[in-house]
Parts: structure tokens; C-alpha cells; sequence
């Protein structure tokens, strides 16, 4: 099983990873399932659900907790278009769509980009709030881990996103584990949301792939 107590991933000056080899390596559509390994629901099993439509938006679906959409353009470069919390019955909006992550990218080589951002009801589509979000991915190096699909060689990809709103700010941290023509088969997010600059939320939670039901 996968553990989250890894240490530093090890250096690697020529890691390079395309974006499809990141958000778009499984073919969708595809229904897969995960492993939560540390979190207050530690042991339970979630599914994802991922689909593209004709317009080349990739659709990936946590039902009861998250909907987000990338469009992966022409050049191979994708964008976020917008990500719906469920629980809390808003979506965030991203115009124009903001940059994950270009066509390539490459170690010692992070990508910062900035998009102005809007959070609106999801069933009235009333406008909360807005402001502006910025995020920066980057190749962390090389890394062995084992998980529930077995021993693996992966890149190591962090991203930053900090969405700066008038009465909220939105610190979200992840690392994603990207193995050879899989994609990602473990990933650990941390988020941490500001009220007022006084009421605090935070949330963490480590997931692993698990293998294909037959």
C-alpha cells in the first residue's frame, strides 16, 4: 500500500512530462477507483469518474465532492475552465480559463499562471465573490513508491494554487505521482481556506489507484 511518509523525491535535470501524461493519460471516458490512505476517511474506497466531450473538455467527477473541467487545447497545452465544490453548492469559474500546464514541461522549469476567478452559486448561478487566482506547477524529481498497482518509478508533480478573494483566500497544495504510461497512481492534497482572515478550514487527504475491476 502506498505510504505517505516518502522521502524527498531525488533530482532529476532532464525529468520532462507532457500535459496529456499528466491531466489526459487515461483514455476517457474511464470510471476508476481510488484508495483514501490518510485522512479522516482512511480506508474508504472513491470513485472518479473522467469524460471528454467533443470539444476536447475533459470532465473529471469525485461524485459528492467535486467537478472539474480542463479544456486541452490545440497546442497540447490544457487550461481550468471551472470547479464545482459540491458540498458547498459553488463553482468557481476561471476567465479566461487559467493555465495548467503548457505542452511540455520540464524539470528546474515551474510554470506560474493568473486568471481572474469567480465563485457562483451552482444552481442559481448568483455571483459570491471574486478576485483572482494564481497557480504554479512544477517537477519535484524522482521518485519509488509502491501502491496497490505495484512498484513504480514516477515523476514527482507539485502545483500551488492560491485563489484570492475579497472575503476568502484558497491555498491549495498537491503532489501527484506520475508513472510511466499510467499517469497518476497516488496523489496528496492539502487545502487550506481563510475566512475574513479569521475563520480557518483545512483539509488534507492522501489517495491511491487501485487496479481495474475485471
Amino acid at each position: 500500500m502506498f505510504s505517505p511518509d516518502l522521502s524527498k523525491p531525488s533530482p532529476c535535470d532532464e525529468c520532462v512530462l507532457q500535459a496529456r501524461q499528466i491531466y489526459f493519460a487515461t483514455q476517457a471516458p474511464e470510471t476508476s477507483r481510488w484508495r483514501v490512505v490518510s485522512d479522516q476517511d482512511e480506508g474508504a474506497q472513491i470513485t472518479i469518474i473522467r469524460s471528454m466531450s467533443a470539444e476536447n473538455i475533459l470532465t473529471i467527477e469525485e461524485p459528492a465532492r467535486r467537478v472539474t473541467k480542463i479544456q486541452l487545447k490545440e497546442d497540447g497545452s490544457c487550461a481550468l475552465i471551472s470547479m464545482d465544490s459540491v458540498s458547498d453548492g459553488t463553482r468557481s469559474v476561471f476567465n479566461p480559463p487559467l493555465l495548467m500546464c503548457a505542452n511540455t514541461l520540464k524539470s528546474n522549469a515551474p510554470l506560474r499562471s493568473e486568471s481572474s476567478m469567480q465563485t457562483v452559486l451552482i444552481e442559481s448561478g448568483t455571483a459570491r465573490d471574486q478576485g483572482t487566482a494564481t497557480r504554479t506547477i512544477s517537477i519535484e524529481g524522482m521518485a519509488r513508491i509502491t501502491t496497490a498497482l505495484g512498484t513504480f518509478d514516477c515523476i514527482v508533480v507539485s502545483t500551488h494554487f492560491i485563489g484570492a478573494l475579497g472575503k476568502a483566500k484558497i491555498d491549495t497544495k498537491m503532489t501527484i505521482w506520475i508513472a510511466p504510461q499510467i499517469g497518476s497512481i497516488a496523489e496528496k492534497f492539502a487545502e487550506k481556506i481563510t475566512i475574513l482572515g479569521i475563520f480557518t478550514k483545512n483539509s488534507e487527504r492522501f489517495i491511491e489507484k487501485l487496479p481495474q475491476e475485471n
